[in-house]
């Protein structure tokens, strides 16, 4: 039977669970209101007339009648107006007894002279107390008010006893235990309603799951969240950091409990995630500096009824996938190299075919001889004072794609890079350089220089105690209106395509990550110069950001 019913429970929705359960907790609630208020007026009125009985008895006690009847031993004396004084307050009884406790006054006409019932009088007759009690009596069970009666002398000579049946005086509450009841059904109809459009309202904002459902997607989210390798952080609409797994704890070395439930700027300022809360705009790759941990994270605005309640950020260590970024950027190169070289050779092919139909053989042996000579010697130049790989690559390729845009990219003689210190990463050197030498094809493209004139310059040097990456280009120049230190602000672009404004402020990060400098400078406004100085020697401060 048990199992049953607890198969049937299961089978109910949450809406119907509520609703069911709601409205029972009401009409509990409800009955036991009525039973307590109605105990408690049956209480009251059992005092009221209790009061009312005690003073009536009072009132007759010390009057000159009943006294005189009394020490008369004459019940008569007093019988008719104690009887007509009992029908005017609506009284039960109203009985006299002498000290003996014999009847002396009664409803009853053939009860005189017998002795009170109840075993209530004592305290009365032989205490001189005034009291309500509750006795059984010859005409029921009563509350009654008694009180002695005192001769001149103040001699105790009887007792005076008014009393109420309780029988009469449930019927006075009962009227208001039917009303109570019908008040309960009334009640428990409109919980039910309320109760319907709560449990309505309350499942459509949790997308109609049931609690169980709920529970369990709470405990694989936490599951998920604490085996994926990614960190993932979230925030609320005010900014407040709502949760975070323990990838990203691991990651910024800080515990859950110390960060939980405080404002995303204090715990981690450089983030700025809370920054999307404003722009609504999502953000995927973006290179971040965190705590001195190079990171890539994407950020996701979470909207709920057109109405922006936070923000969730998953990322990763950038060295974790150093290997692969490496790789990537290779092939990367590679492929740029060999589209351009592809295209530049079709171009000198079709040449060469054009001037052997012509006959002109001797110009084929020179064309073909400068293209090799040229070729071959920036693969030497590259090999001899570049020995770095990853950055001889991006050399090369970038300057078959200077030569397929019609630019021309100028290596300086005299520039050198030998083995890179321990903590220089080379493909940190590879972002800067291409950040640097595309702004200046960019910069090139845009300007209003002669197209066989425009060009970008390179020189890098480790001579010394730095390591120094100039590029300088015959562009168009700084844009004008943008200080040169709201450029390197992540966001800020002179360009109108999206996903701009992140590589010179991701180029400040990697300086900034090895102390070093980053210049920049207009030259005569058709031109621009930039220069990176990073140190070669670790310094105490990048000690300790290592070990921490």
């Amino acid at each position: 039977m048990k199992r049953n019913t607890l198969c049937n429970w299961q089978k109910l929705n949450f809406r119907h669970r509520l609703l069911l359960i709601m409205t029972l907790s009401g009409l509990v609630k409800l009955l036991i209101l009525s039973i307590a208020g109605f105990a408690y007026l049956k209480h009251w009125e059992e005092q009221d007339s209790g009061d009312k009985a005690l003073g009536i008895a009072k009132f007759l006690a010390a009057s000159p009648a009943v006294i005189e009847a009394i020490e008369a031993k004459d019940p008569e004396l007093i019988r008719e107006k104690v009887e007509l004084l009992r029908s005017s307050i609506n009284a039960t009884f109203i009985v006299i007894g002498d000290k003996n406790s014999l009847r002396y006054a009664h409803p009853i006409a053939n009860r005189l002279g017998h002795k009170m019932q109840g075993e209530d009088s004592d305290k009365a007759l032989k205490q001189g107390l005034s009291y309500i009690s509750v006795a059984e009596g010859s005409l029921g069970k009563s509350v009654r008010g008694k009180t002695p009666i005192f001769s001149y002398n103040g001699e105790i000579i009887g007792v005076v006893s008014v009393g109420y049946l309780l029988t009469s005086i449930e019927d006075k509450v009962d009227h208001f235990l039917v009303f109570l009841i019908a008040m309960a059904i009334l009640v428990v109809l409109i919980n039910a309603l309320i109760s319907n459009f709560t449990a309505k309202k309350f499942q459509n904002a949790i997308f109609g799951f049931e609690p169980e459902e709920i529970g369990r997607l709470y405990m694989e989210l936490e599951v998920t969240l604490s085996t994926i390798k990614e960190g993932v952080v979230s925030i609320d609409a005010d900014g407040y950091l709502r949760s975070i797994n323990r990838s990203a704890c691991d990651i910024f070395n800080v515990k859950a409990k110390d960060v939980l439930h405080r404002r995303m700027s204090e715990v981690l300022p450089e983030s700025n995630l809370t920054e999307i809360l404003i722009s609504k705009v999502s953000e995927y790759n973006v290179e971040l500096m965190i705590k001195g941990q190079a990171i890539v994270a994407n950020r996701q605005v979470l909207i709920v009824d057109e109405r922006v309640v936070g923000a969730v950020s998953s990322f990763r260590l950038k060295d974790e996938i150093t290997e692969l970024t490496k790789q990537l950027s290779q092939v990367r190169e590679y492929s740029d190299l060999l589209r351009s070289q592809t295209h530049e050779h079709s171009n000198k092919l079709n040449t060469i075919s054009g001037l052997i139909h012509l006959g002109k053989n001797e110009e084929v042996l020179s064309l073909i001889g400068q293209e090799t000579a040229r070729y071959q010697h920036l693969i030497q130049f590259l090999r001899e004072a570049i020995h770095e790989p990853m950055i001889a690559g991006v050399l090369l390729g970038k300057s078959e794609r200077a030569r397929e845009l019609g630019l021309m990219l100028e290596i300086d003689e005299g520039s050198q890079l030998l083995t890179l210190p321990v903590h220089i990463r080379a493909e940190d050197l590879v972002t800067i350089l291409g950040n640097f030498i595309d702004n200046g094809f960019d910069a090139c493209i845009s300007s209003n220089t002669i197209k066989s004139e425009r060009k970008v310059s390179v020189s890098i040097s480790d001579f010394g105690n730095e390591i120094i990456i100039e590029v300088e280009d015959n562009g168009c120049g700084l844009p004008q209106g943008i200080a040169q230190q709201e450029l390197i602000k992540q966001g800020v672009s002179s360009k109108s395509e999206n996903n701009r404004g992140v590589g010179l402020y991701l180029v400040d990060q990697i300086i900034s990550q090895y102390h070093g400098q980053l210049m920049m400078a207009s030259i005569d406004n058709k031109g621009t110069r930039m220069t990176v100085f990073l140190p070669k020697q670790h310094t105490d401060k990048d000690i300790k950001n290592d070990i921490n």
